[in-house]
C-alpha cells in the first residue's frame, strides 16, 4: 500500500511541479500570496493590489472614490485603500440590494467590440494581451456598472444643486471660476506614471532553502477531458476560493478532505515525509522557495488545478544560488516589452482625455436641482443685470465646479461612515 501511494505522489507532483517550473511567468512570485486587508468578510490580496495598480486595470474601474489625489499616478497604498474602499461599497450594495441587469453590461460589451471594430475573437485576444480574460473583464464591468449604480442612489441624487445655490456661488467666487474650472478641467486628464529608470535593477542571486525533510499537502481539482472554457473556468474559481479560505485561516488538511478530488483526500491530502535529496529537481526548486505555512496558489497542469501546503521543514540550509543569465535577460526583455506598452496606452489616454466633456452636459446636470434634469436659468434678484449676463456665460462651469465639489465631500461623508460601521485590518 505505502508503495502504490509512493508511486501515486511521485506521478501527481510531476506533472504539477513541471507546471510550477515551466508555466508560471518569470516576474511571478507564485509561491506567495500575502493578506493584504480584510474587511469585514472579505479578503484582499497583495496580488489583487498589484492586478489593480496595473494601467489596464486602472482605466476600467473608474469612480469617485477621492483617494488618489487628481493627476497622480497611485502608491501601492493608495491601491489598497481604493480596493478597500470598494469593498465596502460592494458590501453595502448587497446589504441594500442594488440590483444590476446583466443584459445593460453585456449590450456595453457590445458597443465596446463594435466602436473599435473587433469581433469577439479579436476582442478576447486583446484582453488576452492586457492579462485579462473575456469573463474577467464582464466581471469588472459589472462591478463598475452596479458601484455606479449605488453612487448614483447614494451621493448624486442627495446633492441637488438650484439655480439659486449656483447664482449666490457665481457671487462669492465671481473672480476665480475660470481658474477653477482650469483646475477641474486638469483633475480630468489621466494621471501620469512615475517615471521608470532606464534598466530593471533585476538581481544576480537570490536565497533559497536546501536539504533536510518535508511534509506537504495537496489539493487536487480534476479538469475536464474535453477541456470547455466554461468548465474550466468553473474549476478554477473553485480553487480561487479555497485558496482565499486557505489564506484566511482555513486548515488546509480539512479543505482538502472536503474539495481535493484524489485518493490523498482522506488523509487531508498528506504527501508523507520526504528526504530533499531524494526528491525529483523539479519539486526541490518548487520547496526551496517555500516555509512552513506556505500555500501555492492554483497551479494548472494538463489534467488538474493542484495547490500546495507546507505544513513542515526541518534541517534546511539557506544558500545563495545565481539566477541564470539566460533567464535575467528574459526578464529584461520581458520588463521592456511591458514598459513600452504601458507608455503606448498612457499616451492613448491622455489624448482621448484630451477634450473633457462639456460642463453643460447632462453628466454634469444629470439629477441637478429637482432631480429631474438640467436646471433652467432665470432671474431670482440674487444677481444684478450686468452679473446676470457675466453668469449665463459660465453657469456650465458654475455648476460643474458645484457639483464636483458637492459629490466629493458626500462620498467623503458616506465612507467614513462605512469605515466606521466595519472591521478592516489592514496587513501589507
Amino acid at each position: 500500500m505505502e508503495t502504490k501511494l509512493k508511486k501515486h505522489t511521485i506521478s501527481v507532483l510531476l506533472v504539477a511541479v513541471a507546471v510550477v517550473v515551466f508555466a508560471q511567468p518569470l516576474m511571478a512570485e507564485p509561491y506567495s500570496d500575502r493578506i493584504a486587508a480584510i474587511v469585514n468578510s472579505d479578503v484582499i490580496l497583495e496580488s489583487d493590489v498589484k492586478k489593480a495598480k496595473q494601467p489596464f486595470m486602472r482605466s476600467l474601474m473608474n469612480l469617485p472614490l477621492g483617494i488618489v489625489p487628481p493627476g497622480k499616478w497611485p502608491t501601492e497604498r493608495e491601491i489598497l485603500d481604493e480596493l478597500i474602499v470598494i469593498h465596502l461599497l460592494e458590501q453595502d450594495a448587497a446589504k441594500k440590494g442594488v440590483n444590476l441587469d446583466e443584459k445593460a453590461v453585456d449590450s456595453a460589451l457590445e458597443s465596446i467590440k463594435k466602436r473599435n471594430n473587433l469581433s469577439q475573437e479579436q476582442f478576447t485576444i486583446f484582453l488576452a494581451a492586457n492579462g485579462m480574460s473575456y469573463n474577467d473583464y464582464r466581471k469588472v464591468m459589472m462591478k463598475q456598472f452596479k458601484l455606479t449604480k449605488l453612487i448614483e442612489s447614494e451621493v448624486t441624487r442627495k446633492t441637488p444643486i438650484t439655480d439659486e445655490d449656483a447664482q449666490k456661488y457665481f457671487k462669492k467666487h465671481r473672480d476665480e471660476i475660470d481658474e477653477q474650472y482650469k483646475k477641474l478641467l486638469e483633475s480630468m486628464n489621466a494621471p501620469v506614471q512615475q517615471p521608470e529608470q532606464d534598466k530593471p535593477n533585476i538581481p544576480t542571486h537570490e536565497e533559497v532553502q536546501i536539504g533536510g525533510k518535508i511534509r506537504l499537502r495537496q489539493i487536487t481539482l480534476k479538469l475536464p477531458s474535453d477541456k470547455k472554457s466554461k468548465d474550466v473556468n468553473k474549476a478554477m474559481e473553485t480553487a480561487k476560493q479555497i485558496y482565499k479560505e486557505a489564506q484566511t485561516g482555513g486548515d488546509f488538511s480539512q479543505l482538502a478532505k472536503k474539495y481535493s478530488q484524489d485518493p490523498l483526500s482522506k488523509n487531508g491530502g498528506d504527501l508523507g515525509v520526504m528526504d530533499y535529496k531524494d526528491m525529483v529537481p523539479a519539486l526541490q526548486k518548487m520547496v526551496q522557495r517555500m516555509k512552513p505555512g506556505d500555500i501555492t496558489p492554483p497551479l494548472t497542469s494538463p489534467q488538474a488545478i493542484i495547490m500546495f501546503y507546507m505544513e513542515d521543514a526541518q534541517g534546511r540550509q539557506v544558500k545563495s544560488v545565481a539566477i541564470p543569465e539566460a533567464t535575467r535577460k528574459a526578464i529584461e526583455k520581458r520588463w521592456q516589452e511591458e514598459k513600452e506598452k504601458r507608455l503606448a496606452q498612457q499616451k492613448a489616454r491622455n489624448k482621448q482625455d484630451a477634450e473633457p466633456p462639456d460642463p453643460g452636459d447632462q453628466g454634469h446636470n444629470k439629477n441637478a436641482g429637482d432631480g429631474s434634469g438640467s436646471l433652467s436659468a432665470k432671474p431670482s434678484g440674487i444677481l444684478n443685470a450686468e452679473e446676470e449676463n457675466e453668469y449665463k456665460k459660465v453657469r456650465g462651469k458654475v455648476l460643474a465646479i458645484m457639483r464636483t465639489d458637492q459629490i466629493k465631500s458626500r462620498m467623503k461623508e458616506w465612507i467614513d461612515a462605512l469605515k466606521k460601521s466595519s472591521i478592516i485590518e489592514v496587513k501589507m
